[in-house]
């Protein structure tokens, strides 16, 4: 494998939901294999603290709160199964419209991939390829490798969402 197409950073955007972990796994697995490091992503969507902000008397204070504590678990999550493949890793956790967020943390990071779910928690839109992987895929300079759920004993040591 020469210098120009080595794989030395992963990007694993994660939304807590069961093809958001397949593909975690899958990227501990890639990094296993290309000695990459792992950078764990979790984007709270402001769209999404808005409209519980319009439900909410606490100006949606309380729910930001409960979804970056919410991210904050994904992560350590995530981060628990690279630790355990023996993966560097780091975690970030950030706000605003996620596919320009994962977009943009590709670029700054310089991440040689992005490995995500196919679809994840946003309900109707998952009748949909996932919208942010959607767009991503259209919008972003940054390869971008798709996994479309969990298989049973697809990585081997990987144990089961919590």
């Amino acid at each position: 494998m020469d210098g120009t197409h080595r794989i030395a950073r992963i990007l694993v955007p994660v939304d807590g939901s069961d093809c958001s972990r397949a593909a975690a796994e899958h990227a501990v697995w890639l990094a296993q294999v290309h000695r990459a490091e792992l950078v764990l992503l979790h984007v709270v969507d402001e769209q999404v603290i808005a409209e519980l902000a319009e439900r909410a008397s606490d100006d949606g204070v309380r729910a930001r709160d409960r979804l970056l504590e919410n991210g904050q678990a994904y992560l350590r999550d995530v981060a628990r199964v690279a630790q355990d493949g023996g993966v560097p890793h780091r975690e970030e956790i950030a706000e605003g419209d996620p596919s320009a967020v994962i977009c943009e943390t590709a670029e700054r990071g310089r991440a040689d991939l992005i490995v995500m779910g196919r679809i994840g928690r946003r309900g109707a839109r998952r009748i949909l390829m996932g919208s942010i992987t959607r767009r991503v895929i259209e919008s972003g300079d940054v390869a971008v490798l798709v996994v479309s759920g969990p298989r049973a004993g697809a990585v081997a040591g990987m144990g089961a969402e919590a």
